[in-house]
C-alpha cells in the first residue's frame, strides 16, 4: 500500500507554523526549568535529590516529545495533532489556579499561547495540510 508523498513545505500555512514555534518555545521551556531543577540539586540545600532527579528526566522528556511533536506537525502528519491538543487543554486548565493566586501574569503566559494553539489546529489550511489522502481513504 503506497502513501502519498510528504505535502510540499512550500505550500506550508502559516498556523502550521504558528503551532509549531508555540510547542518549540514550550519545549525550550521545559529544558530551562529542567537546568533549574538540576542547579537545585547541586545547591547548598537540595530538597529533594531523587525528586529532583526525577522532575530533571521527565521535563527533558516531555521537552523532547514537544520538540518531536512540532518537527511532525510542520511535516504535514495528522497525528500530531492530537497530542498537541491534550497539551494546550492541560496548559489552559494550569492557567486558571495562578489568576485566583494572585499571579496573573504567569495565568496568560501559559492561556494565551495555547488558546492560540487551540484554535489553529481547528483552522482548515492546518486540518487540510495535515490531512492525507489516497483515493477517499485518509492515512498518516
Amino acid at each position: 500500500m503506497a502513501t502519498d508523498p510528504a505535502p510540499d513545505p512550500s505550500n506550508r500555512p502559516r498556523g502550521v507554523l504558528l503551532i509549531a514555534a508555540v510547542l518549540l518555545l514550550e519545549a525550550v521551556a521545559l529544558v530551562v526549568l529542567a537546568a533549574g531543577s538540576l542547579a537545585a540539586i547541586f545547591g547548598a540545600d537540595p530538597v529533594s535529590v531523587g525528586g529532583s532527579a526525577f522532575l530533571v528526566v521527565l521535563l527533558l522528556l516531555v521537552a523532547a516529545f514537544l520538540g518531536a511533536l512540532a518537527r511532525k506537525l510542520a511535516a504535514g502528519f495528522r497525528w500530531a495533532r492530537s497530542p498537541s491538543l491534550v497539551v494546550q487543554l492541560f496548559l489552559v486548565i494550569l492557567a486558571f489556579p495562578y489568576f485566583s493566586s494572585g499571579n496573573p501574569v504567569i495565568g496568560l503566559l501559559l492561556l494565551v499561547p495555547a488558546a492560540a494553539v487551540i484554535m489553529t489546529l481547528f483552522t482548515k489550511p492546518v486540518v487540510d495540510f495535515t490531512a492525507r489522502t489516497i483515493g477517499n481513504d485518509r492515512t498518516l
